[in-house]
């Protein structure tokens, strides 16, 4: 399993239907926030298999609007596209405060609506 750059942890990849762009994922499915599904085939004895590439890489769709509600109404599988995490708000400490020469102003009246 591989594992991210950014935060260490655990991903694996699929490749967009759309592009063909690689796209990093998480491990396991979470049905509360995912919007990645993996495509999967039925063979002739009705056993399921993901759909992968010649290098073993799963193909996926981002699913959006209509198919995303069609996919968590029939309880698909769905992955969380594990993007860049998000920074934490800096902390006040490390904020600058601006000098007082540079402060806003805010007018001390509500502004007139003609």
């Amino acid at each position: 399993m591989a594992q991210c750059r950014d935060c260490n942890a655990e991903i694996t990849w699929a490749r967009t239907t759309g592009r063909g762009s690689f796209i990093p994922l998480d491990p396991y499915p979470d049905d509360r926030v995912g919007t990645v599904k993996k495509l999967e085939r039925t063979d002739e004895h009705g056993h399921t298999h993901l759909v992968t590439d010649e290098n073993g890489v799963v193909f996926a769709d981002v699913l959006t609007g209509g198919s995303l509600h069609c996919a968590i109404a029939n309880r698909d599988k769905l992955y969380v596209h594990t993007a860049t995490p998000a920074r934490p708000p800096p902390d006040e400490s490390d904020a600058r405060p601006r000098p007082p020469h540079r402060q806003r102003v805010r007018p001390s009246h509500r502004r007139r609506r003609w």
